[in-house]
């Protein structure tokens, strides 16, 4: 079973987060966000998943296997930079990032 930790539960994270716990293959095991409302919403969709403000927690967790990213697009980039750099998978809410020179550097850190 792939290992999901989600950052942001706003607007989309539920949505990504649903998908994710129900293709058959992955699990949600952790969702963050900044909003006390958004954590009060994910414990109740998510009661088995360990919620936090702290999104350091799930990028540097050695029981998450990828991080999906579903936060304002002005903070894709260093998420999933952090996220690669702890030898996480990432699914990156569109857009990507903010600029082309950031996508460029992702793809050369995840390869």
């Amino acid at each position: 079973m792939i290992k999901v930790g989600v950052i942001g539960y706003g607007y989309w994270g539920p949505n990504v987060a649903r998908n994710f716990n129900h293709v058959g293959v992955s699990e949600v095991v952790a969702i963050t966000d900044k909003r006390a409302d958004c954590l009060k919403r994910a414990k109740e969709a998510f009661p088995q998943a360990k919620i936090t403000k702290d999104c350091q927690e799930l990028l540097t967790s050695p029981d998450i296997d990828v991080i999906a990213v579903v936060t304002p697009v002005w903070t894709h980039f260093e998420l999933a930079k952090e996220a690669l750099k702890n030898g996480k998978h990432i699914f990156v809410e569109k857009p990507f990032t903010a600029n082309i020179a950031q996508a460029e550097e992702l793809i050369e850190l995840a390869a």
